[in-house]
């Protein structure tokens, strides 16, 4: 199979040709018992759901952290830019899913075409746009998709050898489902090897339209944790692509890595119900601000300057 020199660095450097580690396979369970163990006792009302959203949330502010719990702030509405990272998304689906290999404008369309049926909100925003404003976002998307197929091997080509998986939504339950671990990964490569099922064989990738963010690597350490519970076998490596560029920030999956996002579980969950039995939330400022629905009435909050003429 010929490769591209930026599709044989990912397929060589970071999917990997070498051996795969082995974990013990008690593993999965000792990590559930540890965030079981922790928060033995803890009161809840309703389960309470965590995601790598609101994990950085708590480590930014709880009053963002609680607010989200709450499900304070507007209705979601589509903008362009929700519009494209959804659709997005959609189109990757469609690229690693194909029996056929399209090209990046039928992959588009496609695309759009699967959200309007299964996605309300995006339909209905998409019936408001006029033809300009539809170009324009199948345009953004066009972009992407050249993007990530100009980064990845033809995955098509590779399913027998990689199984490819994109949008693989992921849940864990703890506490008897009063704590419920949940996520979506963008991209997941990799079958589990019969003849030796303790073998990690996965990794986990998340695509990203920026550039690389030090909470990354945070969210792709809970990503590993999700799959180690749900699969019983951690992935080998968790990793953040960026379409722009080609680049990603990745980390080879350890105990120690799952032992650490396990306990930011902990520290998540504690605060979370503390919170909600009326604690003070804990307030830190900073550039989340602007997309907080308490920041109005925030004492602390820092926001940009209105903008006068």
């Amino acid at each position: 199979m010929e490769l591209t020199d930026p599709q044989r660095r990912t397929y060589e450097n970071l999917i990997g040709t070498g051996p795969r580690p082995s974990f013990s396979a008690d593993l999965p369970q000792r990590l559930r018992d540890r965030i079981e163990e922790a928060l033995a006792g803890l009161e809840l009302a309703e389960p309470l759901w965590l995601g790598k959203e609101k994990l950085s949330d708590h480590t930014r502010c709880e009053g963002k952290f609680v607010a989200t719990i709450l499900g304070e702030g507007p209705p979601f509405e589509h903008s362009p830019r929700s519009a494209a990272g959804v659709l997005l998304h959609k189109a990757i689906e469609v690229e690693v899913g194909s029996r056929d290999g399209l090209d990046p404008h039928a992959i588009a369309q496609i695309a759009a075409e699967r959200l309007r049926e299964r996605e309300q909100r995006f339909e209905d925003y998409w019936r408001e746009l006029d033809a300009a404003g539809r170009d324009d976002i199948l345009m953004e998307v066009v972009r992407r998709v050249v993007l990530f197929q100009a980064s990845f091997p033809p995955l098509k080509d590779l399913r027998r050898e990689l199984g490819p998986i994109a949008e693989l939504p992921v849940r864990a339950e703890l506490l008897g489902g009063d704590l419920v671990l949940s996520g979506r990964i963008d991209l997941v490569l990799g079958l589990p090897s019969k003849a030796e099922p303790t073998r990690a064989t996965r990794i986990a990738i998340d695509l990203k339209t920026g550039g690389a963010h030090a909470e990354y690597p945070e969210d792709m350490r809970f990503y590993a944790l999700l799959l180690t519970l749900r699969f019983g076998v951690p992935p080998y490596r968790a990793a953040s692509l960026f379409l722009e560029s080609g680049e990603w920030q990745n980390e080879d999956v350890t105990e120690d890595g799952l032992r650490h996002a396990a306990d930011r579980v902990i520290a998540a969950a504690s605060t979370g119900a503390a919170l909600l039995k009326e604690r003070e939330p804990k307030l830190t400022p900073g550039y989340y601000c602007a997309w907080c629905p308490r920041s109005a009435v925030c004492p602390v909050a820092e926001l940009p300057a209105a903008v006068t003429s």
